[in-house]
């Protein structure tokens, strides 16, 4: 299975992907037709209200779902055309995510939640150790290295479960309401820090969110409207 991203390829490259669902005997169209190019090193947000399909396509961009027509890219490779199993793979080497209710396992340290994954890439837990508590140092939280996520404030478990969506270095990263059950300042605090460790490393993060307090950092502004994805900018569509 193809694996290495090409550095030329757009990160996300989106043809004529529509999805729809079955409710109460009728289809809920949620995409359709949507194309899409985002380049290495872009900060896209992902504006619209709850149900309006920023989840669904935020699935489709990791394969965590199949669209029922259309093709999705990541680095040049379509994933749409891999196996389940390789689509695992795929997304555990290359893409990050970073959940709205933090999806920290609490049986777990700190420190554990962020080596569990590269564990599920076959690395060795020792010499991974460094580069997670460099990591944890970056959120502002290697102290709490070996608390538990119940010790933490939402704010600080906010931050691990940022630092375990980067640790694997993924050029992807997909932020699915980062923010959502944070007040204003501490979601402030995540979304800069995001912006930051995101946009040093040269990374492509799409960030579904209601909130507005993202749009000044975003390189560009999509929403979805009656299934069809609309540019905006500061003052409305483009």
């Amino acid at each position: 299975m193809p694996t290495d991203l090409s550095d030329r390829a757009p990160t996300i490259e989106l043809s004529g992907v529509s999805k729809s669902y079955r409710e109460a005997g009728r289809d809920h169209i949620v995409l359709a037709g949507v194309d899409l190019l985002v380049q290495p090193g872009e900060l896209v947000v992902l504006l619209g209200r709850s149900g309006s399909g920023k989840s669904t396509l935020l699935n489709l961009l990791g394969g965590l779902d199949q669209p029922d027509s259309g093709s999705v890219a990541i680095g040049g490779i379509e994933i749409t055309s891999l196996g389940e199993r390789d689509r695992t793979l795929f997304r555990r080497r290359n893409i990050g995510f970073i959940f709205q209710f933090f999806n920290l396992l609490p049986t777990l340290t700190v420190l554990e939640n962020l080596l569990l994954p590269l564990e599920l890439e076959g690395k060795s837990t020792e010499a991974m150790r460094e580069p997670c508590l460099e990591m944890l140092a970056a959120v502002g939280l290697v102290d709490r290295a070996d608390s538990f996520p119940d010790r933490l404030s939402g704010g600080e478990r906010q931050r691990v479960a940022v630092a375990r969506g980067l640790i694997h270095q993924p050029q992807l990263i997909l932020a699915d309401e980062p923010t959502g059950n944070l007040d204003v300042g501490t979601g402030r605090q995540v979304i800069d820090l995001l912006d930051s460790l995101t946009r040093q490393s040269d990374r492509t993060l799409l960030m579904a969110t209601h909130s507005q307090q993202v749009v000044g950092l975003a390189d560009r502004i999509l929403t979805i409207e009656n299934g069809r994805l609309v540019e905006l900018d500061k003052e409305g569509p483009a």
